[in-house]
């Protein structure tokens, strides 16, 4: 462990001052979170088209269909 950061503290006019290694965990867990968030989105999204294609009979159908919808046939 000899590249390993270490939380170093100091004193200055009376505020206790870090070496910012607190800043980089709070950035790793957002980073975390919002990757999750965004996989949630994704899974919802694919499970959506999947039932989709199943109600309606299949990709081609599911893919007829939604050009149908969007054209106004």
């Amino acid at each position: 462990m000899r590249g390993a950061k270490s939380l170093t503290k100091s004193k200055v006019e009376g505020y206790i001052v870090t070496d910012g290694l607190g800043n980089e965990v709070i950035k790793g867990a957002a980073a975390a979170a919002g990757a999750f968030g965004a996989g949630v989105v994704g899974v919802w999204a694919v499970s959506c088209l999947v039932s989709g294609a199943m109600a309606v009979g299949g990709p081609l159908a599911l893919v007829k269909s939604w050009f149908m919808a969007v054209s106004g046939f």
